[in-house]
């Protein structure tokens, strides 16, 4: 959620300038450049401006303030909160710097501390001429922008919380400090939306649409309560009003993809998950939307492409199985369908959806008692579902059972009178269905399968050991698709796929974190992976987006590897990062990791020294070593290859 307003955009000639200004000029011409640079909505050109203010004047309380705030706008909270943080060590009395580290804090998912930031600036608006400290010469206005923006930050606090009515007490408060500001509205809204309290939550929502007619999420989160209140029409025009304004903004074409694909239009609901595979590729929510629209439009096959990425970003994904289930039955792969919608119903007992379909899959299976039992406990979870009762009421009528097959067609007329209507009523239904009547029967007891994961993991390690990185990915392969919630796979595999210097690492390294959480010991190595994949690819706001998921999830008492994600956050020079080894292992991967830094920047000599120190010292107990050996190897082909006439 937004929580500041957005700037004002302010025409300057900024165009001709380039790098930064030399150390002659003046500090104050830098901060003037950095401010200018901040208020157009530049924040990467501003933080570096701001940075080179701030190695001048290291306690400058504005430039920290502005320059965390940028990093704020770059989606790295983790940045921000260092900045806001000296700040307060500084001043402690900085309101807006104890409403800015509460901003950064919710925005890390560190929710207690946030509302204690939020407390704390509350409270000292209460001294008397202390309010304006930090916000510089902005007068009246900053001041109750400020003010309010402490208690719209503590209400989303609440909200996040399922505290709702003290999140609403905190909303009435900043609108009644700044009534001109829609996010609180939009806040507001959303939490009345949340009660069920749908009058109030459109009026709020409402006046947040006429207060910013240039706020994208003010109009999508009045889509999506328009969708609630079934006024499809409006909720789409609100969606695409949202994208025209921000055509960046992911969440508005995902709200718009799955309108669009309720009401059956699934070309445009495709284009809409096409724009968002582009702007979050590595999404699993968004693979598994976009596959689940290509099941629908009877394309299978690339379906299956879809949702096999989707499950391997994210093995919990219960949506994503229960749609490549859905594809495996229009393609007739009814085995692999029940083996998917089981996972599916396990991960999600509550899946009406997925339990439906995988009755259908059983009933192709000749495996009728066990159809209708999964079919019925669908009818359970959604009774009112109309796709639920007509699939039941078909299989009731393929079987004969007649009563059974109309008393579910007409829950379906009961339900959704265009249905039964598009196919000619009950009864024609019926006699269709009923044309190749079977007889009950008990089905023959199907052999579990074969556990190849373990087998295959072993395979892979072997090949791993020898350096064949191609043979070893392959194998564990395998191993994913036998037993794709087995953590340890992704370990070994997102490791050889960095070695192999190919695509995919990042996506083992989030499985494993959907799987087995921040807490697992290995958690801190994975996000390093992460990271490493992200910038292999030159997606740096990627890799920054795992850094500071990482440093705000890892667990604090974490020793090690805290410090290499720090140095790759750009908070730990490569000598201090060095020091703080504590042996040997540690050492390798120090090194490792500076190396693939150097190599980045185009330091070979400096990196090869630091790779070679790891292979010298023979570290066989960390991924440090293969990760050098297969470095080397690819600096010495490079070199080679240079070297030829």
């Amino acid at each position: 959620m937004t929580v500041k307003k957005a700037p004002l955009a302010v025409c300057l000639a900024l165009a001709c300038w380039g790098g930064l200004p030399s150390r002659a000029g003046s500090t104050n011409a830098l901060r003037a450049e950095a401010l200018a640079l901040y208020k157009a909505g530049r924040p990467a050109e501003a933080v570096a401006r701001f940075d080179a203010v701030l190695e001048r004047h290291p306690n400058d309380l504005e430039a920290l303030i502005k320059r965390g705030n940028a990093y704020l706008r770059l989606n790295r909270p983790s940045k921000a909160l260092a900045d806001f943080e000296r700040v307060i060590q500084r001043d402690p009395l900085n309101t807006s710097g104890q409403t800015d580290r509460g901003v950064a804090l919710l925005l890390l998912g560190r929710l207690d501390e946030a509302e204690a930031a939020f407390v704390r600036s509350i409270r000292l608006w209460e001294i008397p001429l202390n309010g304006a400290r930090g916000l510089g010469s902005g007068g009246r206005d900053a001041v109750q922008e400020a003010r309010a923006t402490a208690y719209s930050g503590l209400a989303q606090v609440h909200h996040r919380l399922n505290r709702n009515d003290e999140a609403l007490a905190e909303y009435d408060q900043a609108i009644r400090i700044d009534p001109g500001d829609p996010n609180s509205r939009i806040g507001r809204g959303d939490v009345h939306r949340a009660l069920g309290d749908f009058d109030r939550a459109l009026a709020d929502l409402d006046e947040a649409v006429r207060l910013g007619p240039g706020y994208p999420r003010a109009f999508a989160s009045r889509g999506r309560l328009l969708e609630d209140l079934k006024h499809d029409d409006r909720a789409e025009a609100d969606y695409s009003r949202a994208v025209a304004i921000d055509p960046s903004y992911a969440f508005a074409y995902r709200l718009r993809g799955g309108l669009r694909s309720r009401l059956g239009r699934n070309d445009e609901a495709l284009a809409d998950f096409e724009v968002v595979g582009k702007l979050r590729p590595n999404d699993s929510e968004t693979l598994k939307d976009r596959g689940g629209v290509l099941v629908r439009m009877n394309r299978p096959r690339e379906a299956l492409a879809e949702l096999d990425r989707a499950i391997q970003i994210d093995p919990k994904n219960a949506k994503a199985y229960q749609n490549r289930g859905a594809a495996y039955n229009n393609l007739a792969r009814y085995e692999e369908a029940v083996a998917d919608l089981d996972r599916a119903i396990k991960l999600d007992p509550d899946n009406a959806g997925a339990r439906t379909n995988c009755g259908l899959a059983y009933f192709m299976l000749g495996e009728y008692e066990r159809s209708l039992e999964d079919l019925g406990e669908a009818v359970k979870l959604a009774p009112k579902n109309a796709i639920v009762h007509f699939n039941r009421g078909n299989v009731y009528a393929k079987l004969g059972l007649r009563e059974q097959a109309l008393a579910d067609y007409k829950a379906v007329e009961e339900a959704d009178p265009r249905l039964l209507a598009s196919y000619g009523g009950p009864h024609k239904v019926f006699a269709e269905m009923s044309r190749e009547r079977m007889a009950l029967r008990s089905p023959a007891p199907r052999p579990a399968p074969a556990s190849v994961a373990e087998t295959r993991l072993a395979e892979g390690r072997s090949l791993q050991a020898a350096g064949d990185w191609p043979r070893a990915i392959e194998a564990f392969d395998r191993a994913a698709a036998a037993e794709p919630g087995r953590a340890e796979t992704y370990i070994a595999r997102g490791w050889s796929r960095l070695c192999a210097d190919v695509d995919g690492a990042e996506t083992d390294a989030r499985a494993f974190l959907n799987l087995a959480g921040w807490a697992d010991p290995a958690a801190g190595y994975m996000a390093m992976l992460g990271v490493l994949a992200e910038r292999r690819a030159v997606r740096d706001p990627a890799a920054y987006a795992f850094l500071e998921e990482a440093l705000a999830k890892l667990p604090q008492r974490t020793d090690w590897p805290r410090p290499v994600l720090l140095h790759l956050n750009g908070d730990l020079p490569e000598a201090e990062l060095i020091a703080a080894a504590g042996n040997d292992v540690q050492r390798a991967e120090a090194r490792t990791i500076v190396a693939l830094d150097l190599l980045r920047k185009n330091k070979t000599a400096e990196a090869r020294e630091h790779l070679e120190w790891v292979r010298g010292h023979a570290v066989d107990r960390s991924v440090a070593s293969d990760l050098a050996r297969a470095a080397l190897a690819r600096l010495d082909r490079t070199e080679q290859i240079a070297r030829k006439p």
